[in-house]
């Protein structure tokens, strides 16, 4: 197993936030997303200190909401409330694309199968879990009937 996936809730004032935090053994980071600096950001776990760095920022409007990473192409992989988009980009920030985006409102959780090769997400404005291979082909429907906004998605990739 390549990392461990944490999710936080907490209430600030009359309002939650969400912060989703992937913990990676192969690289020694925490990443995380931070809607309302629309900005995605790490903090390396291999040094003293520590501090986090910006990964991605200066997102216009866009909103990351949920983070995940694979370490087979290092590439981060995150959605996008405001744009109803799942996007992806090196862990370097270089060959940002798009993989998502139609009949996509607002997809708040993601998970990374790095063995299979698919990504997963749950879309809180269509009640769905959908599933396409990472490479932005493959979209598949899975669950549309009995969900009431499904947030988070984890994938146990130790039993399968």
């Amino acid at each position: 197993m390549y990392g461990e996936r944490l999710l936080c809730v907490f209430e600030q004032g009359n309002a939650y936030k969400i912060l989703f935090i992937l913990i990676a053994e192969v690289k020694k980071f925490i990443l995380f997303a931070d809607a309302d600096d629309k900005s995605t950001k790490y903090v390396s776990l291999d040094t003293n200190y520590f501090a986090s760095q910006t990964l991605f920022h200066d997102l216009g409007t866009h909103r990351p909401i949920a983070l995940d990473y694979d370490p087979v192409e290092d590439r981060v992989y995150w959605s996008d409330i405001a744009q109803g988009r799942i996007i992806s980009a090196f862990f370097n920030a270089t060959s940002v694309k798009t993989l998502f985006y139609c009949n996509v409102r607002t997809p708040d959780g993601l998970a990374i199968d790095y063995i299979g090769r698919n990504i997963y997400w749950t879309d809180t404005g269509t009640n769905r879990i959908e599933v396409g291979l990472i490479d932005g082909t493959g979209r598949k429907l899975l669950i549309k009937d009995g969900l009431d906004e499904p947030r988070a998605i984890v994938l146990d990739e130790r039993n399968g």
